[in-house]
């Protein structure tokens, strides 16, 4: 009896083991999807650099470092620019190895510190293949990117066995992340030597308005001239983009690489902005670069005065299609600019490097104020680091896609069995025939059946190698077929320890390292390799010692030919928008969202070569903040599980309202109704096969296009808009916007003037006054208009037609009053105006 008694305990305890056993396999294949949706804590690194000496987090370890390995290997280098660097931006390492030594078999390396943190001083490896026979010797043109303040970059030489043969240091200088960097180009270099002195930097408005912090960074220099050759021209869009502003004069640019003139005008594409200096020099200097070959010079004016420089002033003649005026006149023409995807080349008629304008404070001025005119938010410094470190697609990216259920499904129904097998079936079946002793035998074999069976499915899964997540914003011009893509790319790897991805297309990275704001603690630190990255014609990064399933991220930009545009004949007509969307474009939209005057309308696809109708009232289109910020979660999820849509679907309509809210700019323009393209896409923009560790990975791609067509009120036959007044009072209150409105919150009883502005060219059939209150805001009781003619304050009624005639001032202004109650929050009144443009056939 105590025999059975043991028996059937054993069994017992090893059904309870092979159960445990089947649990664990699952959880652990199910694990790394749950970590998909787990929270991770970020933050970002906040670096301190002033540009008057003061520094934070200076590396203070000179007097220990050790060079080495220099009796075998002469290497001559060159890093950044004028022996100086900006902070989180690429810098080009240059120069010659010879080795007089053995034969080397091998890699360059350099070693550039990115940030320090709670425990460990992170560096990044840069690092360059390198084979040297014995007395020869080999160019090196590298690219590296410094994410803190340190005074030199580590050069080595590490053989195939890792052994590290030379180490040597670059020292360096480094500057503000805000600092604008403005590159000049001339043969007649000296000539510009006065633009040492060129200023574009300008403080951003909420400095301006932080009077402590405006003073602290008024005498602050952030322009930063460099003078160029054309082998110091940069020939990688990475190191172009470190530029703010470039200046070409008295230059031939045929004699630039292909690489050079592909990263300049993919520079220029993606939102950069050129100075070109023509004159006399015009067609030596417009001739080597291919981008504006319609622009062509028709001859050359002389003048004898300009701005107080008197002389014989060469000006050029220039046609092009794209070309539009910036200043002069017909006789006289000084710059003139032409747009390109999202940059500006603004051309200057006269020559800068030409006697009697070179060197002159006119000239200066003039090419400053030209530029600050077509790029001014380029020239903007905003010394608050929330701004420099935000990435408006990093999160978004960070979101993956749902797995498929199907195989996790299977595996659980296959445990399922499993359970039943093991459990009361295998112990009828083995009761009936007075053959219990089997399960000795029976239960474990069963469970490496069913455990092979789980492992096969896990290795067959599709996720097993990792996934790739890509998320795009591409800013449409009107009238162009090329446009700048922002890239986000975030990656995960099924298994811990070194992630490496690569690419056949090159792929300028850029990796901020904005996870932690941790500070600097005393105490000696690890030094730790954040990331490995190769530096050649295909891209290759490696991040180390990665546990498994974590989140990396990378950001990048690319040009994107459209082969076409998206075109638009959309107009306000009878209360409705009314017209056709045209994608000329190589693109086929998945879903177009239209915004139309902060409203919104939803279609579901706009094919290459297709044309979408509009034809809407506007009281059928629906509010911005709802589809824009919006969303009931569990109504999707009940959708989802109704089978209504799937869970992908849910996934990207979450994801799409994530781009939306991130790149919708409200228009607060009087004279234009907005109307903005939203197209988005799942055809990926970086089209170069890309593996993780040497494997193909699952790779998600969503792309969003926008471009805006926004409409001229004075050229409308018919519109109906409302405008924003500006709110001015003798108390203290607080003033905000909102996509629908306006809103205060006043912190005492008080009266309150709203001057509203009339566009210029238009006629107004009716006009009325309405609050909108969507956050519930107070509606002002006493509202009151200013009349012209009796000058006098007139009672008003809400949403009731007013004589335009009576309350439009000959300013062109309408007014109104109203008095709020402290410590509320109240709507400001909106003017609704309906009526035409006078100058529709224009």
């Amino acid at each position: 009896m105590n025999y059975h008694k043991k028996q059937e305990l054993k069994k017992k305890v090893l059904a309870i083991i092979a159960l445990i056993l089947a649990m664990i396999m699952v959880l652990s294949l199910i694990a790394p999807f749950t970590i998909f949706a787990a929270p991770i804590s970020k933050s970002a690194t906040t670096v301190a650099v002033s540009n008057n000496g003061d520094e934070a987090e200076v590396d203070d370890t000179v007097a220990s470092l050790k060079s080495f390995g220099k009796d075998q290997f002469s290497v001559e280098l060159q890093a950044g620019f004028d022996g100086k660097y900006i902070v989180e931006r690429a810098m080009p390492v240059q120069g010659v190895v010879t080795n007089r030594g053995e034969a080397f078999h091998g890699e360059v390396q350099i070693k550039a510190y990115m940030r320090e943190t709670r425990l460990n001083k992170e560096y990044a490896i840069y690092y360059q293949k390198l084979d040297l026979e014995q007395g020869a010797s080999k160019a090196i043109e590298m690219e590296a990117n410094m994410g803190s303040i340190y005074k030199y970059i580590e050069v080595s030489l590490v053989d195939e066995k890792g052994n590290k043969l030379y180490q040597d240091y670059v020292f360096l200088t480094a500057k503000d992340p805000n600092t604008l960097m403005i590159g000049v180009l001339s043969d007649s270099a000296q000539d510009l030597k006065y633009l040492s002195n060129i200023h574009l930097a300008q403080m951003a408005e909420e400095v301006m308005e932080d009077e402590e912090m405006y003073r602290r960074e008024l005498n602050k220099n952030y322009d930063f001239p460099v003078f160029l050759d054309e082998n110091t021209f940069p020939s990688s869009i990475g190191i172009m983009e470190s530029y703010s502003a470039l200046i070409i004069d008295d230059f031939d640019a045929s004699v630039l690489t292909k690489a050079q003139l592909d990263a300049l005008h993919q520079w220029i594409l993606e939102g950069g902005t050129l100075a070109v200096g023509t004159g006399a020099s015009a067609q030596k200097t417009l001739r080597g670069l291919s981008f504006l070959s319609d622009i062509k010079t028709e001859g050359i004016a002389t003048i004898s005065e300009l701005r107080g420089v008197t002389g014989d002033i060469a000006l050029a003649q220039l046609r092009g299609e794209n070309l539009s005026d910036l200043w002069g006149d017909r006789e006289s023409e000084l710059f003139s600019v032409v747009s390109m995807g999202e940059g500006h080349v603004v051309l200057s008629h006269f020559s800068l490097s030409a006697t009697p304008m070179a060197g002159q404070s006119a000239t200066l001025d003039m090419l400053q104020e030209a530029l600050k005119q077509v790029a001014a938010q380029s020239f903007t410094v905003n010394v608050y680091e929330y701004n420099r470190y935000y990435d408006r697609l990093r999160y978004i990216a960070g979101d993956f896609p749902p797995f498929a259920m199907s195989s996790i499904s299977f595996i659980i129904g296959a445990i399922v069995v499993y359970i039943l097998i093991t459990g009361p079936l295998l112990y009828f079946i083995l009761k009936k025939r007075d053959k219990r002793e089997k399960g000795w035998v029976l239960i474990p074999a069963i469970s490496l059946v069913f455990m092979g069976l789980v492992f096969f499915l896990a290795q067959s899964s599709s996720y097993k190698n990792g996934m790739i997540n890509t998320v795009a914003y591409v800013s449409m011009q009107e009238g162009s077929t090329m446009a700048s893509a922002d890239i986000g790319m975030a990656l995960k790897s099924s298994g811990k320890g070194d992630v490496t991805l690569t690419s056949d297309e090159k792929i300028p990275l850029n990796i901020n390292m904005d996870e932690d704001y941790y500070y600097n603690m005393e105490g000696t630190k690890k030094e730790k390799c954040a990331y490995r990255i190769l530096c050649g014609d295909t891209t290759e990064v490696k991040f180390p010692d990665t546990p498994s399933w974590a989140t990396q991220y990378i950001r990048t930009q690319h040009s994107v030919d459209l082969g076409g545009n998206v075109e638009s004949t959309v107009v306000m007509k009878d209360g409705k928008f009314v017209g056709e969307i045209i994608n000329h474009t190589n693109v086929d939209f998945y879903h177009v969202v239209l915004l139309l005057n902060d409203y919104v309308q939803e279609f579901d696809q706009l094919k290459a070569g297709q044309t979408l109708e509009v034809d809407i009232r506007t009281k059928d289109l629906a509010d911005v903040d709802q589809v824009f910020y919006g969303g009931n979660y569990q109504e999707v999820r009940t959708k989802v599980a109704n089978g209504e849509i799937t869970r992908n679907e849910a996934y990207l309509s979450y994801m799409e309202q994530d781009l939306l809210r991130e790149f919708y700019v409200y228009q607060d323009n009087s004279e234009l109704i907005p109307v903005t393209f939203f197209g988005f896409s799942e055809s990926p923009i970086l089209d170069g096969e890309k593996k993780i560790n040497g494997k193909q990975v699952l790779e998600n791609n969503l792309t969003m296009y926008m471009q805006n067509f926004s409409l001229e009120l004075s050229k409308q036959e018919e519109f109906e808009v409302g405008l924003n007044g500006t709110v001015d009072s003798s108390s203290k209150f607080d003033n905000y916007k909102y996509n629908y409105g306006a809103g205060i919150y006043s912190f005492d009883d008080a009266e309150f003037n709203v001057t509203y502005t009339i566009p210029e060219g238009i006629r107004i059939d009716r006009m009325e006054i309405q609050v909108l209150s969507n956050r519930g805001e107070s509606i002002p009781n006493d509202i009151k208009i200013f009349n012209n003619k009796t000058q006098v304050w007139d009672e008003i009624s809400l949403k009731k037609p007013v004589d335009a005639e009576n309350y439009v001032d000959e300013s062109n202004c309408v007014k109104l009053s109203m008095y709020c109650l402290k410590e509320r929050e109240w709507g400001v009144p909106e003017l609704l105006i309906q009526g035409g443009g006078l100058f529709v056939e224009n």
